[in-house]
């Protein structure tokens, strides 16, 4: 007797809704995108907030933060408020020169979940914001450049995957370097969030620059013929103890000074004391100064203890030859943590006055550690020459 086989479909409505879920958890965003088309139910279900941590909102007008306000972005980790351009750095939102971003940080604030928002140093008006607010939402983040003035390339190789477009656009980034960054904070915001850092903090990546650490030396009394470098460590807004225990609780730091010296000689030395003898989070530090040097008067030993705890360090143009040799000594016959040294635009002299036995046996554990000037310009004009080999190619 012949059997008739009929195959029939299941109705995702009736599957259980842990199996519904499931399945939407493994799901790729386009695909969650059109699974809440479907039907009612699989959009009910889809409108979850954690199916949707992974979307990137872009606020390009304050309408826009209605995007932010919506039911399934309340558990979104990332804002973009470049307006699209290149690399996250791009042209400043209209809105936010209009006192927008204290808007942008109310609605922040009742989203914990948010962990980068690029470009928000380019954000005007970050002082008129309550000092509460500011610091909730920047002590959540995970990367912040707390930086003031002139944008610049932090000197970090290009990834060997950047394709040829990138390189085309190298012209634009430049011109988008040429903004300022906004990111200043007042003395009683900056001294509330280093305190709330200091404590706990989600923050992975640390940049300051040009933040008013130090009290107005216009203010003070010009004839006075008190040296300037014991002056200015007198006159720290935030305590060198306070900033060393914050900027030691980040894992990846980087200080910068350009424009001004905004970070003292004291504050640099109670940094590397807290690293030589505590086990802080700090993995990677660069201390790049064009106005003093970061390693200063500071102990040799202490400089050894405080290095090689980490596990990168990168600086310009500073140290003396028995900070050096202490240092390195550190690196080859301690217990060293360095996976990476680098000095730029180093002295000459003072390599040469090295112990070169201790120098090539540094150079055997990780390689060249230090670049001369010249090395530096001549690696400059040789990149110089690739994009106008490039240029012309494509011409």
């Amino acid at each position: 007797m012949g059997q008739s086989h009929s195959q029939s479909q299941t109705h995702i409505s009736v599957l259980p809704n842990e199996v519904v879920v499931s399945i939407l958890q493994h799901l790729p965003p386009q695909e969650i995108k059109s699974a809440v088309l479907v039907c009612k139910s699989l959009r009910e279900m889809g409108e979850k907030p954690r199916f949707w941590t992974w979307a990137v909102v872009t606020v390009n007008t304050k309408d826009d933060l209605q995007k932010l306000k919506r039911p399934r972005l309340q558990m979104v980790q990332e804002i973009d408020v470049t307006q699209g351009s290149h690399g996250g750095t791009g042209v400043q939102c209209n809105w936010i020169k209009e006192e927008g971003l204290a808007d942008l940080f109310q609605v922040i604030g009742e989203i914990p979940t948010v962990k980068r928002i690029r470009g928000l140093e380019f954000c005007k008006g970050i002082q008129d914001i309550e000092p509460d607010l500011v610091v909730g939402v920047l002590n959540s983040l995970e990367e912040l450049k707390l930086c003031y003035g002139f944008a610049e390339e932090d000197g970090e190789e290009d990834e060997e995957e950047d394709d040829e477009e990138d390189e085309e656009e190298d012209e634009e980034k430049e011109q988008e370097m040429e903004q300022e960054m906004q990111m200043k904070l007042s003395t009683e915001q900056l001294e509330l969030l280093f305190t709330a850092v200091a404590e706990k903090t989600n923050l992975k990546f640390l940049q300051v620059s040009g933040q008013d650490m130090l009290k107005d030396m216009d203010k003070t009394d010009e004839t006075d013929e008190v040296d300037e470098m014991d002056q200015m460590d007198e006159m720290d807004t935030i305590s060198p103890e306070l900033f060393a225990a914050a900027v030691s609780n980040v894992e990846e730091v980087i200080l910068k000074e350009h424009f001004k010296e905004d970070i003292t000689s004291k504050q640099f030395e109670a940094l590397y004391s807290i690293i030589a003898v505590e086990d802080r989070p700090v993995r990677k530090l660069t201390c790049l100064s064009f106005y003093i040097d970061p390693m200063g008067d500071v102990d040799p030993e202490l400089l050894s203890k405080a290095f090689n705890r980490l596990e990168e360090f990168t600086t310009v143009n500073c140290g003396s030859g028995e900070q050096w040799t202490a240092i390195l000594r550190g690196l080859v016959e301690g217990d060293s943590r360095l996976k990476k040294l680098m000095v730029e635009d180093i002295n000459l002299e003072v390599v040469q006055n090295l112990d070169q036995n201790l120098v090539r046996r540094a150079k055997k554990k990780f390689g060249q550690f230090y670049q001369d000037p010249c090395t530096v310009l001549e690696n400059r004009r040789y990149l110089l020459d690739c994009i106008d080999i490039i240029d012309t190619s494509e011409s």
